[in-house]
């Protein structure tokens, strides 16, 4: 009887012991595997490629600058301030294959400046110290980027601002109240083509540079793409701003008062 209940003591502690190894060496596994899936640092991603956009960094900040060049006998100048229409409809019912906004707009929904389209004058020139550019193609399909408004009637004719390049000059601007938002541009390069331009944060569509980096943003952009920016200038932006070609599609939050419709 003594024999048999010390074997089974036996057994008993046997079986105790295989279970109390079992069991560290899963803690012990699971130990090891824990501060390995925890220490992993989670890689940043790189800036994907997208044709006709190059990717800077501004204050340590990855912004993307995506453009399209356009000649000017292409350009069409539509106010969508009446319709409202969304840029998607916009693009199909245009046959657009690059489709800008244009400028500003004020709370009583009327063009800020001079709107000329199709030759016919729909807002007249105003006086302002930030829209103080102006942009437009006269009957001979020339394109002009200036300070002055033009003297005869063109086909199409936008006020904006500021300017941002005037002759190869990059200007200094002073903006009061400055955010990073989304920015479109309107560049004349030196073969007298338009370049329209969307600066954006890389992973934020609607967020961008300050307006008052824009000049020099526009300077370091014909450094790196080799495009030869003779003057610029700045349309609306932000949640008002749309940029769509054929490899970018930025689409707006708010109707934009008008659009440059590239066939």
């Amino acid at each position: 009887m003594k024999k048999w209940i010390f074997g089974l003591s036996i057994i008993l502690l046997l079986a105790g012991t295989f279970t109390f190894f079992t069991e560290k060496q899963k803690f012990t596994q699971k130990s090891n595997v824990l501060p390995a899936e925890t220490s992993i640092a989670t890689p940043i991603p790189s800036p994907v490629a997208i044709k006709q956009s190059i990717v800077i960094r501004i204050n340590d900040i990855p912004i993307r600058i995506a453009w399209a060049k356009v000649n000017p006998q292409e350009i069409e100048l539509y106010s969508n301030l009446k319709d409202q229409k969304l840029s998607e409809e916009i693009k199909v019912n245009k046959s657009c294959s690059v489709l800008v906004n244009g400028g500003f707009y004020s709370e009583e929904n009327t063009h800020l400046g001079l709107f000329i389209a199709n030759f016919e004058t729909i807002s007249e020139t105003s006086q302002s110290t930030t829209r103080n550019g102006f942009l437009f193609i006269d009957s001979n399909e020339k394109l002009t980027i200036s300070s002055a408004p033009p003297e005869i009637t063109p086909k199409i004719a936008l006020q904006s601002g500021p300017l941002l390049i005037l002759n190869n000059e990059v200007l200094s601007l002073k903006i009061n109240n400055d955010e990073p938002n989304r920015r479109v541009v309107a560049a004349k390069a030196f073969d007298n083509k338009l370049i329209f331009l969307a600066i954006y944060r890389d992973n934020s569509d609607f967020q961008g540079p300050m307006l008052g980096d824009l000049p020099e943003i526009i300077n370091l952009f014909s450094e790196k793409t080799g495009i030869n920016v003779v003057d610029a200038i700045n349309l609306d932006g932000g949640i008002h701003s749309v940029f769509i070609s054929n490899y970018i599609r930025l689409n707006e939050l708010a109707h934009i008062g008008s659009y440059f419709c590239v066939k």
